[in-house]
């Protein structure tokens, strides 16, 4: 009984994150496809229905994902027995999404003036506030990463799509820092791919390699395994593919378990050279 008492009582000073799963970005000939499956785990269970893809107001022509534990809620009250309910209603104590949202609205309308480094540097004092209010509320993410952050945006000029990608993370310290900041531009010459983000190793050892191989459809297969250049790929192509890998993964997560959920309806949103994103079916 103490044993249970301890853990119930470490779970109510905890602040329980919410963590988000798998996004496919397939560049083509005159821009790209971002798709992204709708599942949270969220204390154990898995919640569906949210709409991770970022389309701010502007920069234009651009989109954005947090995947990781982005979102931490305020700890439950005791008797709280519907978790998916809590995450819809309780306040969040840091939401990554929101404070990406809120850096590129405050920014240029243009995609090319993005300063990922700035971005970085305002996720990480957002989560350092939250870590200043709950001390204890980081102390298992020390020497790991809490969460990935992803821009895409379009320059219809050029023809090129340019990833901007970096990761948050605790050090053996205790200091929240960035890392792995990329800035990665991909035009018509470069050689096509599915830019996978979250669960990535799930999708290359059991979808790409594993098991889940059969729940992709051939013309994805023939896509992944295939080298040709952006310009070859049509957007019908690009959002076909990466409608098709986060279904498969669904899929096989059903079967073969991800390390966290993977699921739900699956959005995907097609940016090109208008000035919006625009979601798809």
């Amino acid at each position: 009984m103490a044993r249970i008492l301890a853990a119930l009582f470490a779970i109510l000073l905890a602040s329980p994150p919410a963590h988000a799963t798998l996004v496919a970005i397939v560049p083509a000939r005159d821009g790209f496809v971002i798709a992204a499956d709708s599942r949270l785990t969220f204390m154990g269970a898995q919640c569906d229905g949210t709409f991770k893809i970022i389309e701010p107001k502007r920069p234009l022509r651009t989109v954005a994902v947090v995947t990781g534990d982005s979102v931490f809620l305020a700890p439950p009250l005791p008797g709280t027995t519907d978790p998916c309910r809590y995450l819809a209603t309780a306040p969040h104590l840091v939401d990554i999404g929101a404070v990406v949202e809120d850096f590129l609205e405050a920014g240029s309308s243009d995609p090319a003036r993005i300063a990922t480094a700035d971005l970085a540097t305002a996720c990480v004092h957002a989560v350092e506030r939250f870590q200043a209010a709950s001390p204890q509320a980081l102390a298992n993410y020390a020497g790991r990463e809490i969460f990935s952050v992803v821009v895409a945006g379009y320059d219809p000029a050029a023809a090129a799509t340019m990833l901007r990608n970096f990761v948050v993370r605790v050090d053996g310290r205790g200091k929240v820092e960035a890392a792995r900041v990329t800035e990665t531009k991909v035009d018509v010459h470069t050689p096509s791919s599915v830019w996978m983000y979250g669960e990535t190793d799930y999708v290359t050892r059991t979808v790409y390699k594993g098991p889940g191989h059969w729940f992709l459809s051939p013309a994805t297969r023939d896509f992944v395994e295939v080298s040709r250049p952006v310009g070859e790929v049509t957007m019908a192509s690009a959002e076909a593919v990466a409608a098709d890998v986060i279904e498969a993964a669904s899929r096989a997560a059903e079967i073969y378990p991800a390390p966290s959920g993977i699921g739900g309806e699956i959005r995907v949103v097609a940016v090109n050279g208008d000035p919006h994103p625009k979601a798809l079916p």
